[in-house]
């Protein structure tokens, strides 16, 4: 007899957003594409008039069934972050995940996408490595238009612009950066003695466990704001800390649009 039908893997999606509604749209009609995946997708608004809107809250419910959302108001959130941003958005991230009933945690800003088989490849590389606890896709840097975003000769994220030349060559050296190409090889891995803490929010799958266990660091020292240290860098390095195991599925399942928060000044 045929083995009996198992449900499919079950994968939260936590997106922060803000006030950016034609981007959001993208972002939940890549959500709602995945396959072989069942998914929730939470979405935590930062006091975003969008979803504060009730016409425009029951057209994102009919047209996106599978998501819920939770507008955070300064009311009703008076702790919430803001002196620091990577700080906020680790608490509305937080928020999110706190609301997972899926095995599985993933990350998407509102302003990237995922390819329809992100989740379960993820899921996939999990599956096969049971003391894994941490899964990561690389990403595909695109422009606004959605032509490819290939970084000439330095790294877009580094704060300091007299350093991204240098930033960049080190990581080319690491295989992060391939000269010519727009896929960004991120990784969570120790080089030459020294911790590499390299994954983008947007490629993560985190077991639903861990990451109640560990969540998004709240606190950020003096020297992490003077590094503009991110909230998925500080993530990575608590993964690290925790000696969590970690598996990637090299493979750039995430289109990573240019110009948001982290590196908007690089192109400039």
């Amino acid at each position: 007899m045929p083995s009996a039908r198992t449900a499919p893997p079950a994968v939260t999606v936590v997106t922060p957003t803000k006030g950016r509604p034609h981007l959001l749209t993208r972002a939940l009609a890549s959500v709602a594409r995945q396959e072989g995946v069942a998914v929730q997708h939470v979405v935590v608004g930062d006091d975003c008039p969008h979803l504060a809107d009730p016409e425009a809250l029951r057209t994102l419910r009919a047209r996106f069934p599978h998501a819920e959302f939770l507008n955070v108001t300064p009311d009703a959130f008076p702790d919430l972050p803001s002196d620091y941003l990577p700080a906020r958005l680790s608490r509305l991230r937080n928020l999110g995940i706190v609301r997972a009933h899926g095995d599985y945690v993933a990350h998407l800003d509102d302003d990237n996408a995922y390819h329809p088989d992100h989740l379960r490849t993820l899921v996939a590389a999990l599956e096969a490595d049971e003391e894994s606890e941490v899964a990561y896709s690389w990403r595909h840097l695109r422009q606004s238009d959605g032509s490819d975003f290939v970084p000439d000769g330095e790294d877009p994220w580094h704060p300091v612009p007299g350093r991204r030349a240098a930033s960049y060559a080190t990581l080319v050296e690491q295989g992060v950066f391939v000269p010519g190409s727009a896929v960004v090889r991120d990784a969570m891995r120790v080089v030459d003695g020294r911790t590499l803490s390299r994954v983008d929010t947007n490629e993560l799958l985190v077991r639903r466990d861990t990451h109640r266990r560990i969540p998004f660091p709240t606190d950020f020292s003096v020297w992490q704001r003077i590094l503009e240290t991110t909230e998925d860098m500080a993530f990575c390095q608590a993964l690290q800390q925790h000696g969590t195991v970690s598996v990637c599925s090299e493979r750039a399942t995430v289109d990573y649009y240019m110009g948001g928060y982290s590196n908007a000044a690089a192109l400039t």
